[in-house]
């Protein structure tokens, strides 16, 4: 029995020393002993400086701002116990030039050294110019470096190691020296592909794809150098998160969209299931739904709408295209219009039936209200005001009120050149104005003898069943000025009916509100740029539509590149609220799967193109708008935000506050610089991203990522890679 345990204790702790062998094996092997550079001088908990030779520069072929070192007190190839302090490697990156304590002496030496050789053209360093020593001396110098944090292997239960980066240091010796290594190859891919893993990662969390590769300077020598290596993200960083894309026109912000688009899309080719992310793309330039003279990869169409082609478990139903306009290459595409006449099979007792029949006219009657809200006229204030909504008792006489307002709304949008569908051609108007009211108008005593005139004419018009809406629309202008006409007579007609009605009006304020745009000839033009948004045949609102099309995991591209800004912006805020609005209710209301497991809302990711044109403002404070309320309560409804934009500023910062994920191309000025300056640690790339316009070139920080990476993007293609 003894011996039995003797050979299961001798056994454990072979398996433990392989393992700790193994980690610190691999530790070792971050470091190269032909990539050593230099030494630590000084340290603090943020940031540190290091003594270089010129000769070691160039041994490890430069080292350029912003790159990335090693500092460790392990040597190359040599195996340490994991579990000691020193077993570790602190990453740095290279943010400048340190002064050296005798760089005053130096100056001079190289001034006098300058002078010498001033009228020739040989070196001060050329031979025979200066001492040998002397040059070895200044060819010593000194470089500030920000520390990013701290690699070690960690014991897991099981006796396993496992490798794992700590934003910051534990802990620092003033009197304990460390090497400078400069990494390369795998060995720098792997540190920069480091992730950390959260508890609510998504189920294909670790599908990383690569979107390009590290890049260090503009002026680097050759792409193909040993630092050069694959930069990696994880898709699934940008579900349910916030995602900014900064930088000046044609820095590769819209390229750096489609390879994130893509590389989501592409998550179900690993699973059909788990990897349908539905996303939605709201195309300001249509560069994603139409072909441009960019998109071609050799003979393949590289628009993104032509990636279900190239995609496994992909099948062309599953990205979808929506406009304002028809587009002749694209036959399939839907459109963003509503009918705005709604339909007219209601059951008017029924507000079921109401609210179904009449949902694309209610969400019609909002958009023109946008349209409208830029006039300041009282009479156009009226109709914006009047609401309608459905009565809460639908009795016989409320019903008869409502039916007429809904007319009157209709007959306004039919005056402004809005075509009504086949089912309205004619107006119904049997039962909406009583025969009291008819004769009324029609024994009017008016002082003006032709108002008389106009008053008998649409009192005949106003008792037929149906009648042409151009007709109703001239009814309609003489019934206003009759209510309106002190001399017409309606007076006395309205205190007979209040008399017999408890007290109501019979033109109640809804009704003169809407009344109201026939005032003026200006009035109903004022609607006409509804047309673009109203279709008689749609039957759908594209809203909900669109909304269930990303709940099945489909990519929705929304061309904007046609249309007013303004409607532009309204379609793009419908949108938004009908999936928040969706996915709220999946949250607030889960369903329960077969394990009695509760099902959260599917995962959707909304991209906004030239964001500036559809997100409030840097300068606007309320977070009550559905952008801002998306930013903020997006990740509990399971909603991602990528917003791109060419200035910083011009977003909410309460979005900014809330963003994630950040690709940053070059900016022009030192007021955008400074905005994101407050984000992490792009203060160490700012002169960079104001200086260098290279298009591609990104300082990219993902959610799982503790430190940002300087990433040359790679060029989108529909083409699996």
């Amino acid at each position: 029995m003894s011996n039995h345990q003797d050979f299961l204790g001798s056994g454990f702790e072979s398996y433990k020393k392989s393992k700790e062998q193994e980690a610190s094996s691999q530790l070792a092997k971050l470091v190269k002993e032909d990539m050593l550079i230099g030494d630590l001088l000084k340290m603090d908990y943020g940031s540190c400086e290091i003594l270089v030779h010129d000769s070691m520069r160039q041994k490890v072929g430069g080292v350029p701002m912003g790159c990335f070192l090693l500092a460790t007190r392990m040597k190359p190839n040599e195996l340490y116990a994991p579990d000691k302090e020193d077993t570790c490697v602190i990453l740095l990156r290279v943010t400048g030039q340190a002064r050296l304590p005798n760089a005053g002496e130096l100056d001079m030496v190289r001034l006098l050294a300058g002078q010498r050789s001033s009228d020739s053209l040989e070196h001060w360093d050329s031979e025979g110019k200066t001492d040998q020593f002397t040059i070895n001396q200044l060819r010593y110098s000194g470089l500030s470096c920000r520390v990013l944090g701290t690699f070690r292997f960690k014991r897991e239960l099981g006796g396993n190691w496992l490798f794992s980066f700590g934003a910051d240091i534990s802990n620092f010796y003033s009197g304990k020296g460390m090497k400078i290594y400069k990494p390369i190859g795998a060995a720098l891919q792997r540190l920069i592909g480091h992730t950390t893993v959260f508890d609510d990662s998504h189920p294909l969390a670790g599908s990383k794809v690569i979107i390009g590769r590290l890049k260090y300077a503009s002026s680097e020598l050759k792409d193909d150098a040993p630092e050069n290596v694959e930069v990696q993200i994880d898709p699934t960083d940008l579900i349910a998160r916030r995602t900014a894309l900064f930088g000046m026109s044609r820095t590769g912000k819209s390229n750096t969209t489609k390879v994130i688009a893509s590389s989501v899309f592409r998550l179900r080719s690993k699973s059909p299931e788990k990897g349908r992310i539905g996303q939605l793309i709201f195309d300001f330039n249509g560069e994603y739904a139409n072909e441009n003279s960019q998109d071609k990869t050799g003979e393949v169409a590289s628009c993104l709408k032509n990636i279900s082609a190239h995609t496994p478990n992909s099948s062309e139903d599953d990205v979808i295209t929506f406009g304002l306009v028809e587009h002749i290459s694209d036959k399939k595409r839907k459109l963003v219009k509503l009918n705005f006449f709604g339909k007219n099979n209601i059951s008017w007792s029924d507000r079921e039936s109401i609210e179904s029949s009449l949902e694309s006219l209610f969400r019609g009657k909002e958009i023109a209200d946008v349209l409208l809200s830029q006039f300041d006229q009282l009479y156009i204030r009226n109709f914006v005001n009047s609401s309608l909504e459905v009565p809460k008792i639908l009795d016989r006489s409320s019903i008869t009120r409502y039916k007429r307002i809904i007319t009157v709304y209709r007959a306004a949008i039919a005056a402004a050149g809005l075509e009504p569908s086949s089912e309205l051609k004619s107006a119904y108007i049997k039962g909406l104005f009583g025969e009291d009211l008819r004769e009324a108008m029609a024994s009017s005593q008016a002082e003006d003898p032709q108002l008389q005139a106009n008053f008998v004419a649409a009192s005949r018009t106003l008792s037929k069943d149906s009648v042409s809406w151009d007709d109703l629309v001239y009814a309609l202008k003489i019934l206003r000025n009759f209510i309106h006409d002190k001399t017409s007579g309606f007076s006395e007609f309205d205190q007979q009916y209040r008399a017999s009605h408890e007290g109501r009006s019979w033109a109640d304020e809804k009704l003169l509100g809407l009344l109201a745009i026939f005032q003026y000839d200006n009035g109903v033009k004022q609607l006409r740029p509804l047309q673009v948004q109203h279709n008689p045949d749609t039957e759908q609102d594209y809203a909900k539509l669109i909304a269930q099309y990303l709940r099945e995991g489909k990519l929705v591209i929304v061309d904007q590149s046609l249309g007013d800004p303004d409607m532009n912006r309204s379609a793009a805020e419908r949108i938004m609220w009908a999936i928040f609005e969706r996915q709220k209710q999946d949250f607030v209301n889960p369903g329960i799967d077969q394990d009695g497991q509760v099902i959260s809302p599917p995962d959707i990711l909304v991209y906004a193109e030239e964001a500036h044109n559809l997100l409030p403002s840097g300068g606007q404070y309320d977070t009550r708008g559905i952008w801002s309320r998306t930013a903020k309560e997006g990740s509990k409804y399971r909603i991602g935000l990528v917003y791109a934009t060419q200035e910083p500023s011009s977003i909410q910062a309460n979005i900014l506050k809330n963003t994630d994920n950040w690709f940053v191309a070059h900016l022009n000025n030192t007021d955008e610089v400074r905005e994101l300056k407050k984000y992490y640690d792009f203060d160490d790339f700012s002169e960079q991203i104001l200086k260098v316009p290279d298009p591609g070139f990104l300082r990219v920080k993902t959610l799982t990522n503790s430190f940002l990476v300087p990433v040359q993007i790679k060029r989108f293609s529909v083409l699996e890679e």
